[in-house]
């Protein structure tokens, strides 16, 4: 995940979309964008709730709790665009190409050119919509960068089955160890069950992603490192 300066707007839109998606329901299916666009801030996204959010008062709220990063980031206003949806049916993310580093937040170039500022993902994004996919794939990384010897690779997370009946996970790495290997590790380590995993870090404040980006994660446990062997 990108390691995000405090004092910009990049942090001010990606903490906002994280504190809209705190006023839903954690059981919901919910994805929230937020687009600084100058003039005006766009809160798009989709939600499988049906509870329509005041966004003024929670912008209001907002402004309250975290005034000394707005103050930061020279934020001093927001004018509301409220583009989100209720009651959405929509497919979640279930496979996606994830960098992982043994340094969760790592600098990351920005683009350049930037006229608009707009929050990225796991951001805004709830567990069951693919956030829990970026933590559990860095919870398994954690567990095997000194063992393959590197200190990133690129995962491919997936939990369709190839004609071996195996997840058909896929792996970009350095490590002198082969990739089948790795992948041969990963397979007989993990269950890649999100829903047990998202009960264990079920309390954790997801807004701790940006305030404290460099401190102790609960998706950073090291609880399988006993079974993380090869042979």
């Amino acid at each position: 995940m990108r390691l995000i300066n405090k004092k910009t707007k990049r942090f001010i839109v990606n903490l906002f979309s994280d504190y809209i998606l705190s006023k839903i329901n954690k059981s919901e299916k919910s994805i929230i964008q937020v687009c600084d666009c100058i003039n005006f801030v766009v809160v798009s996204g989709k939600s499988s709730s049906k509870d329509i959010l005041d966004l003024q008062k929670i912008k209001e709220e907002f402004f309250k709790e975290y005034s000394s990063e707005l103050e930061d980031a020279n934020v001093d206003h927001m004018n509301i665009i409220d583009l989100l949806s209720y009651g959405s049916d929509f497919d979640v993310l279930e496979d996606v190409w994830i960098s992982l580093d043994k340094n969760v937040f790592t600098s990351k170039s920005e683009p350049v050119t930037n006229l608009f500022t707009v929050s990225e993902f796991p951001y805004g994004h709830s567990l069951n919509c693919g956030r829990s996919i970026v933590y559990y794939s860095n919870y398994m990384f954690n567990h095997m960068y000194n063992l393959l010897g590197v200190n990133n690779l690129e995962f491919y997370f997936t939990k369709k089955l190839n004609s071996d009946e195996d997840f058909d996970i896929d792996i970009i790495s350095n490590s002198n160890i082969p990739k089948e290997k790795i992948k041969s590790l990963i397979l007989d380590v993990f269950d890649f069950d999100l829903d047990k995993f998202n009960e264990r870090i079920n309390n954790y404040n997801l807004f701790e992603d940006l305030l404290t980006q460099n401190k102790e994660k609960p998706y950073l446990i090291q609880d399988m490192l006993e079974h993380v062997i090869l042979i």
